[in-house]
């Protein structure tokens, strides 16, 4: 038996077999179309190619980068690239490495060997990442306006950049008046999203940033996350346990733990 429920109450409920296949309601047929198997595959546009052949310098470079724990190897001898507008998923088994290597791109971690470029005339924020948990990435005592409110006038932001962005999130204003524990786990995600996007990166690193949504909001989500990257030119680095997410999202995978490099590593359509 199967029951959705939306806002709390229930929207629909039945044997499996004819939910699944066979949904009656509007909001069931939704949830399972947010499915990333049901995602349409990402276009490849030439003119995208074009531009990052004219634009050779890689906004990041890896070369060789081995890292380990103690005894423990993570990973070695690993190396990427990646040029403005392209999308790298980096997938693998659990402690296998991935936020670690994300945050050797960045520079929040240095590498046991091996080195990493960044391009050269970048502002400092033009490096960002989405933490997985977002509790942990906000004050627990500071009001979330606090926190955007500072950010902005840090960075000289004009404040009617929030609004639109916060609507596109399917966000509301009133939610801003609270603590950071005093929303859900998926609102807190996607105003840390608008914290991210506001700073307008040149390179997100993404670590696991749907696994805390509800299907619908992921694939919502990730739809702007990417949209708004390819608008400004942004790249994006996404950590995710999902091949499927990665390969509809992705341009190329890294899997980290195994022989393939990132240069090597192409997720098919």
């Amino acid at each position: 038996q199967v029951t959705v429920m939306r806002q709390s109450r229930v929207v629909e409920t039945g044997a499996s077999h004819d939910v699944l296949n066979a949904p009656q309601q509007a909001y069931t047929r939704a949830l399972l179309n947010a499915d990333p198997t049901r995602w349409p595959d990402s276009p490849r546009c030439a003119s995208d190619t074009a531009a990052r052949t004219v634009d050779a310098q890689p906004l990041v470079e890896g070369c060789g980068l081995t890292q380990r724990f103690g005894p423990n190897i993570l990973f070695e001898c690993l190396s990427l690239r990646l040029h403005p507008g392209e999308r790298l998923a980096i997938t693998g088994a659990s402690g296998s490495g991935k936020t670690t290597l994300g945050n050797i791109v960045l520079g929040l971690v240095k590498p046991t060997a091996g080195s990493v470029a960044r391009r050269k005339g970048l502002h400092p924020q033009a490096f960002q990442k989405l933490y997985q948990d977002p509790l942990a990435a906000f004050a627990p005592r500071v009001r979330l306006c606090t926190a955007l409110q500072d950010l902005m006038n840090r960075h000289r932001l004009p404040p009617f950049i929030l609004p639109p962005l916060l609507n596109r999130l399917g966000l509301d204003e009133t939610l801003l008046q609270r603590l950071p524990d005093q929303v859900s786990g998926g609102e807190l995600q996607r105003i840390a999203l608008a914290r991210v996007l506001l700073l307008q990166p040149a390179l997100l690193f993404a670590d696991e940033p749907t696994s805390r949504l509800d299907p619908i909001s992921q694939q919502q989500t990730m739809a702007l996350l990417t949209s708004t990257l390819a608008e400004r030119g942004g790249a994006m680095l996404l950590v995710t346990h999902d091949a499927t997410l990665a390969r509809k999202v992705c341009e190329r995978r890294v899997c980290v733990g195994s022989t393939e490099s990132a240069e090597a590593a192409t997720v098919a359509p």
